[in-house]
């Protein structure tokens, strides 16, 4: 049971895990008038790659990620490393401050209903903070080479099922070999990605990259919009 302290007060919230499921959190809290940090592994939020490029409504996102060249994409094909550059920068400009190359360490809650985080990495930050409201959405995020962050409790917890995914990065030339794919993105750049369920194998030889992840097994969470409406979602549950 949430705490009523703060309600209706500028809080200081945390977003453990950087996807856009935390973007859309982030971006909700901030228009709510709240101090909000974002912590995570990787040393650029969005990168390595790990999601498909599918954008089907673009004008869910109130962020613009738009660049004069188009690195972004074009219609429903928004290269996802480019969508979280370009946010982040919305969202620093909103006051969002983003914690790289960091972990969490351990969490308590404390006598005041507030959480006790202790950080270490190479990051902005390190030792511990305190903050109103901690919101874990480590699931929406993949990186296996990765240490977890030790969160013994938190506010609210994005659950989220998930399943082995494969993506192939290859010539628009070659679509026809990747047919049976869920989702076949051609991008701006000349390349396409074709995305399955499980581990594929594919002996095409103009494949540029293999993406090997986990998706969510819900399908429609492949796309960008539909994480960054859950994350706006996630807050309106917890604030």
């Amino acid at each position: 049971m949430l705490s009523l302290l703060n309600l209706g007060e500028n809080m200081r919230i945390l977003i453990v895990g950087a996807g856009i499921v935390a973007y859309g959190s982030a971006y909700a809290a901030l228009n709510d008038g709240h101090e909000v940090d974002i912590v995570d592994h990787s040393i650029e939020f969005g990168l390595p790659n790990v999601w498909p490029s599918v954008l089907l409504d673009r004008n869910s996102i109130p962020l613009s990620f738009s660049t004069d060249q188009q690195f972004e994409g074009i219609d429903s094909s928004f290269r996802h490393e480019w969508i979280m550059k370009g946010m982040s920068i919305q969202l620093a400009e909103k006051g969002a401050r983003f914690f790289h190359r960091t972990r969490v360490v351990s969490t308590e809650r404390t006598e005041t209903n507030q959480y006790s985080v202790d950080f270490i990495g190479a990051g902005q930050a390190n030792g511990v903070i305190p903050y109103d409201r901690l919101i874990d959405s480590t699931s929406d995020t993949w990186i296996p080479w990765a240490k977890p962050h030790q969160l013994t409790n938190s506010s609210i917890k994005y659950d989220i099922e998930r399943q082995y995914a494969t993506g192939f990065v290859h010539l628009q030339s070659e679509n026809q070999d990747f047919s049976n794919s869920i989702y076949q993105i051609n991008r701006q750049d000349g390349l396409s990605e074709s995305w399955y369920v499980g581990d594929q194998k594919t002996k095409n030889r103009k494949v540029i990259e293999i993406i090997s992840t986990m998706l969510p097994t819900n399908q429609t969470l492949w796309d960008c919009s539909q994480r960054f409406q859950a994350g706006m979602d996630l807050w309106n549950t917890v604030r």
